[in-house]
This record gives structure tokens, sequence and C-alpha cells, in this order.
């Protein structure tokens, strides 16, 4: 059995490795914001539905994306609540 010790640098690993995932998903959603833009300016005078379809997709997996990095502070915060009772 893992003493309390090990325990919570395992929990510290596991929330740095969330901190990176929190980074990288940040750097996915500056990027999704430039092709939304570009998107958005390369269709405006377009009378074609599909570029509105295309950038609402976009926009739905900004919004997941957004949603994923609360999820991942939330899990985090309640981990480091659990490493701090043991």
């Amino acid at each position: 059995m893992s003493s309390p010790a090990e325990i919570k640098a395992q929990i510290q690993g596991a929330i740095e490795q969330v901190k990176e995932a929190m980074g990288a998903v940040g750097g996915a959603q500056d990027q999704a914001e430039g092709a939304i833009g570009a998107g958005t300016a390369a269709t405006q005078d377009t009378a074609s539905a599909l570029p509105g379809e295309a950038l609402a997709q976009w926009h739905q997996a900004k919004d997941r994306l957004d949603e994923a990095l609360t999820l991942f502070q939330s899990g985090s915060d309640a981990l480091e609540q659990y490493a701090n009772t043991i």
C-alpha cells in the first residue's frame, strides 16, 4: 500500500499533467478563434448556407474547449482538496 506522501505526489503529478493539457487546450482555443475569424471573413459574401453551418460547428467545438477547461479545473480543484485531507 502506498504511503500518504506517495499518494500526494502521484496526485500532484496528475494535476501537473492536467495543467499541461489545459495549456494545450488554450492553444487550441486561440487557433480556433483565428480559424473562425478567417473563415468568417472569407465567406461573408456567399449566399451558400454551408459556410454558416461549418462556422457554427467550429463555434460549438470552441465552446466545448471552454467547457473542457472548466471541467479540468474543477477536477483539479477537487483532487487538490482530496490531497489536502490525507
